[in-house]
């Protein structure tokens, strides 16, 4: 394998000079407009813009990690950012305000475009984004009470709470997202939306689903049961935005086989409900856990 890599053909062809690969990002970007936002999905255009976007993002890909060394590079030389990248509590709390204004910003897209397009199915879930949105909020507004606190085992009790709030909330809202796909499922209604608003759909999902996993890793060990419950219900939101991405791409994208499209839409509801089920029952089984040993412990010490 190295010795392929070193061959200078090989090497050319990974390792582009820059002006080709504007240049293919110049050329790639029309023409998936073209195949994907005018419905020329299965043209002979259609089939060169992926093999080219297929391998434009390829050559890019190998240059990421060299991008983002540098970038990094000069977010340390400056004091703000690198204060940011070097603590990991204040990237936790400016995650925690972001995200919950990012939620809210999509729960708002998805109620405006449901209205538009009169779609029942999008509003439900715009008001499940709206209600994860506001306890996000709400453990924003935790997180600065928290602050106040003077003693460390109040800190810890405060969060615990906090996070054993987010659980029973998550439960409810399982409960939610239960009836929702129960009746879109049983009375088999389902709607179609323009492309733009699939894209959007996607590009939200896909990001939002890698960043919320990546956080739960990284954050777990932090000791932050606030920001913890946070980065769980950014997971929880995430599932619904595939299962909500689904329903949007068989009507769209599927070849009107509509048994087909019920028995997708039944497996994945019941794997996105199963999710956040199983998420909300650790949840809340943990902080109360977390919550007799603390009160154990300062009953032993008085």
């Amino acid at each position: 394998m190295k010795e392929f890599l070193q061959n200078k053909w090989v090497k050319r062809l990974l390792f582009p000079h820059w002006v080709i690969k504007l240049l293919l990002v110049i050329v790639v970007v029309p023409l998936l407009i073209y195949s994907l936002g005018f419905g020329h999905t299965h043209s002979i255009v259609a089939y060169v813009s992926y093999g080219l976007s297929a391998y434009t993002l390829t050559v890019v890909a190998i240059k990421t990690p060299v991008l983002i060394r540098w970038i990094r590079g000069g977010l340390h030389s400056n004091q703000y950012s690198n204060r940011y990248l070097s603590d990991p509590v204040l990237r936790a709390k400016i995650s925690l305000y972001g995200s919950s204004g990012f939620n809210l910003l999509y729960a708002l897209f998805y109620m405006g475009t449901g209205i538009f397009y009169r779609s029942a199915w999008m509003g439900a879930i715009a008001v499940y984004y709206i209600v994860l949105s506001l306890i996000r909020v709400g453990l924003v507004r935790r997180d600065r009470q928290c602050r106040l606190l003077k003693d460390e085992t109040e800190k810890l009790r405060h969060e615990l709470k906090s996070s054993l709030f987010c659980g029973w909330s998550l439960f409810l809202l399982n409960i939610a997202v239960v009836a929702m796909a129960v009746h879109m499922i049983w009375q088999n209604k389902y709607y179609a939306y323009p492309g733009f608003v699939i894209y959007a759909q996607a590009a939200y999902t896909f990001y939002h689903l890698t960043k919320a996993i990546m956080n739960l890793i990284k954050y777990r060990k932090m000791g932050r049961p606030i920001i913890m419950a946070s980065k769980v219900m950014s997971l929880a939101c995430a599932t619904m935005s595939i299962f909500a991405l689904q329903t949007a791409m068989l009507m769209q994208f599927g070849d009107g086989n509509m048994d087909m499209v019920r028995l997708a839409n039944i497996l994945t509801g019941t794997a996105v409900c199963f999710i956040e089920f199983a998420m909300a029952v650790i949840m809340v089984v943990k902080q109360h856990k977390e919550l007799n040993l603390l009160n154990e412990v300062e009953t032993e010490q008085n």
